[in-house]
């Protein structure tokens, strides 16, 4: 069983997402977490898809195509974590570019949840395939290093703080605007 990674093998900045997940088993989280998110996003009307709840904010199919994007990315972080590559930066990624760039309106809600459902098997297949001690390897050097083990775990968490904030932010924003 692939357990929850200690605080000094990531950054401070995934804490917001590791801190999400409260059980051990990452193969396991991965599988719940691809069918419950893949049933969260299902759930939502197709109405709802390009909803936005201020100007400046994602709708919510982008939202899902960031899940998507950013799941590919820590990918490749894992595999360079998971090789002990301690000379490639972990890094940001500017989230904005890729979503002004994605043109998600080309994409209906089922391909991007396809698409979703392709990737965590790659995740699930990659991360089942680790050893221990490649699981421990870190990308990237000193206080921004990040084990390939904290890497699975954020995904797991990314997907949880999206569907939180759609929840909370989107969903409710509707419902009250609704009741008025």
């Amino acid at each position: 069983m692939i357990t929850k990674p200690a605080t000094n093998e990531y950054p401070p900045r995934l804490e917001m997402y590791i801190g999400l997940t409260k059980e051990d088993g990452l193969i396991q989280l991965m599988r719940q977490d691809r069918k419950q998110t893949y049933n969260f996003f299902k759930g939502i009307s197709p109405d709802m898809e390009n909803y936005r709840y201020a100007e400046s904010k994602w709708t919510i199919k982008q939202v899902l195509m960031h899940i998507n994007y950013v799941e590919r990315i820590m990918q490749y972080r894992a595999l360079a974590a998971s090789r002990g590559d301690n000379q490639t930066p972990f890094g940001f990624t500017n989230h904005e570019a890729y979503i002004k760039n994605a043109e998600v309106e080309r994409h209906d809600n089922d391909e991007l949840l396809e698409e979703f459902n392709v990737i965590r098997n790659y995740s699930i297949e990659f991360f089942s395939g680790l050893t221990e001690k490649q699981l421990q390897l870190c990308l990237g050097s000193e206080e921004d290093a990040v084990s390939a083990r904290a890497v699975g775990y954020a995904l797991i968490g990314h997907a949880r703080h999206h569907m939180n904030i759609i929840n909370e932010r989107y969903l409710n924003t509707v419902a009250e605007y609704k009741a008025l």
